[in-house]
């Protein structure tokens, strides 16, 4: 079988399209002739690869294209449905009558929709209409984005989940590497690692952390990640309005050890997203034994707490701090955690509140 998977971009701070390095490398391993096509495109600059040529690396096949840059930004590769590699894909795919899936990633979800809704609407009932009616299959990585998805085709839908890697989590840093590793933060302290964006719901975090901190004066924030369209300068302005700069760190992007040693030595790890297709750094969390704190818009958070793992709130200040209380009472911090790594994950129910 040969399989080519197409993806924007597989930059680290883009976050989740990189583990797809993961799948083809996975698929390789079983025998599939699989190949993984992107561009060189990067928030900073460009990735430093070879364009338009096959290349090997780390166990995976890789062929790089040029992104064309308009006004600073990559007008030609965005993300997901909404970029033009996934169209020209699909109009190739049909030409060469050669079956394909897509993934969306939560471009259907109603709430990541809301942002240009006019031009994906009129993408989507236009140019992207072969994404929606003639793929053969679309694959969502979770039942709730499944039934949150909003477009006319419903059928041939399968719901896979975002496998881990767990030769990664394996052999874990020891204690302390995180605090070796910056000195100035040395208190236990709460884990938000992902991309810095509206999406994540940050401001309902750090509203949530003001309301709890005069009660855990020995708590601090610590938000790992790369800044997006310039949403962290807003994040930093509330840490300071609400006098809390000297217990909130923004630590930029953790990679590889540095990222699981974050995770090793945090008390939990918070994700209050308004929106999240899977949300894989729960899952990750999860691989290193580190409890978790998600807000409802996770769409995987049913299944979190079905399996005692973890805490699921509403997506409200109120709501976090609630969250944040719970997640440090004494019986949830002796609690060990573990991931099963099942093809299926079938949520129960909505969400839990914590009021």
């Amino acid at each position: 079988m040969r399989v080519l998977q197409v993806v924007p971009g597989i930059a680290p701070e883009y976050g989740g399209p990189a583990l797809l390095i993961g799948l083809t490398r996975a698929l390789t391993e079983f025998g599939v002739d699989a190949t993984l096509l992107t561009t060189n495109a990067s928030p900073a600059s460009r990735l430093d690869v070879r364009l338009n040529e096959e290349i090997e690396r780390d166990g995976a096949r890789y062929l790089f294209h040029n992104v064309i840059s308009l006004g600073g930004r990559y007008g030609i590769a965005p993300h997901w449905l909404f970029n033009f590699s996934c169209i020209a894909t699909a109009f190739a795919s049909l030409q060469a009558d050669v079956p394909f899936v897509v993934q969306p990633h939560g471009s259907l979800d109603p709430h990541l929709r809301k942002k240009n809704q006019l031009a994906k609407n009129v993408y989507l009932a236009t140019l992207g209409r072969p994404l929606l009616t003639k793929a053969a299959a679309m694959v969502f990585t979770s039942e709730y984005e499944r039934e949150l998805a909003r477009y006319s085709r419903r059928d041939n839908e399968w719901v896979v989940p975002v496998g881990l890697d767990a030769r990664t989590f394996a052999s874990l840093p020891r204690p302390g590497t995180f605090h070796t590793a910056f000195p100035s933060i040395r208190a236990p302290f709460i884990l938000f690692l992902g991309r810095l964006c509206a999406q994540k719901g940050l401001e309902l975090l750090v509203e949530g952390f003001a309301l709890i901190a005069c009660e855990y004066p020995g708590l601090d924030l610590v938000i790992a990640g790369p800044d997006s369209d310039g949403y962290g300068a807003g994040v930093r302005s509330l840490v300071e309005e609400a006098g809390l700069a000297a217990r909130v760190h923004f630590t930029g992007i953790l990679l590889n050890e540095l990222k699981l040693a974050a995770m090793v030595d945090a008390k939990f790890l918070a994700l209050t997203s308004h929106a999240e297709n899977f949300g894989i750094v729960v899952t990750e969390a999860l691989a290193c034994g580190l409890p978790v704190l998600m807000s409802n818009g996770v769409n995987i958070h049913q299944d979190i707490v079905n399996g005692g793992a973890g805490v699921a709130v509403e997506c409200s200040g109120e709501g976090v701090a609630a969250g944040i209380r719970l997640s440090l009472c004494p019986y949830r911090r002796v609690v060990k955690c573990y991931v099963r790594f099942r093809l299926m994950l079938r949520p129960t129910g909505r969400y839990v509140s914590c009021r």
